[in-house]
């Protein structure tokens, strides 16, 4: 039973991966961080052996259950490990993405949106934290479920190459740069909320690529390739957190583009590659 509790699923190699390296890598760290990083590697090393080995305790249907469910937390925790390895903002990089959204998006960013179109926009980034969540759900609504591991397979690396590019490309995100000085923004309940949620549980730098856009576009091309319709739902509501994040200057422009190739080419390389 042991044996048959320690088999890994792809999204646990691909968690403990994520939460093994960065944890040997932080001994290059100061004191503090190093233990920090590490702390947060083995919480979440001792969360997936945890659940591996609890076949011997509780029913296997629950186990898998479990199984299915936990990538999500570990997602969290990797996030925050990344930000360990976080020091000073790449002024050059930052200069770019800005020069990029001047260029391209110009008189967007400071006109005053309706309110409704600003409502809307802040919720949909308010949905990057539930969607993925959302999508295993769906899936198990769907009879599904035998693709979760595949899901996860997609939506893991996605994030987890955005953090990754993050920890060696530090900026800071445009609603807190100079360039975001007389921006327009329409001060909601739900605005309110998104920045109090960053504020509490963000690691305080931008991430480049966007990893909110990756992980939802991630989720929606398999739940594509499943059920079109529902699909096309959660392509939607992931579109509109793209918009969300650059509009409401959570990111900036090329964040959100680069996390969606990230995520297609993730999910191409998952679908066709040589493995």
């Amino acid at each position: 039973m042991i044996v048959l509790g320690l088999i890994m699923r792809r999204a646990d190699w691909i968690n403990l991966t994520a939460l093994l390296v960065p944890s040997i890598c932080a001994w290059i760290l100061p004191k503090r961080r190093r233990v920090q990083a590490t702390t947060i590697g083995v919480a979440g090393l001792c969360l997936i052996l945890g659940v591996r080995l609890s076949h011997e305790a509780l029913a296997p249907e629950l186990c898998s259950v479990l199984s299915d469910w936990l990538p999500a937390p570990l997602m969290l925790l990797v996030y925050w490990q990344t930000g360990r390895f976080l020091r000073m903002v790449n002024g050059k990089l930052q200069s770019r993405l800005e020069g990029i959204d001047r260029r391209l998006l110009g008189c967007l960013l400071k006109r005053q949106w309706p309110h409704w179109l600003a409502d809307y926009l802040e919720l949909a980034y308010l949905l990057c934290y539930p969607l993925v969540p959302i999508g295993v759900a769906v899936l198990y609504l769907l009879r599904l479920r035998p693709f979760i591991d595949e899901y996860w397979t997609v939506v893991l690396p996605a994030s987890y190459v955005c953090y990754l590019a993050t920890a060696f490309s530090q900026t800071l995100p445009p609603r807190m740069s100079v360039a975001a000085r007389g921006l327009q923004v329409h001060p909601s309940k739900p605005r309110r909320l998104n920045l109090w949620i960053l504020g509490h549980a963000s690691i305080g730098a931008n991430t480049f690529p966007s990893a909110h856009v990756a992980a939802s576009m991630g989720a929606s091309l398999v739940i594509i390739s499943h059920d079109l319709p529902v699909g096309l739902v959660f392509l939607w509501l992931s579109c509109s957190i793209a918009a969300g994040a650059v509009l409401g200057r959570y990111h900036y422009l090329a964040d959100a583009l680069a996390g969606a190739t990230v995520a297609a080419a993730v999910f191409l390389l998952s679908r066709y590659g040589p493995w």
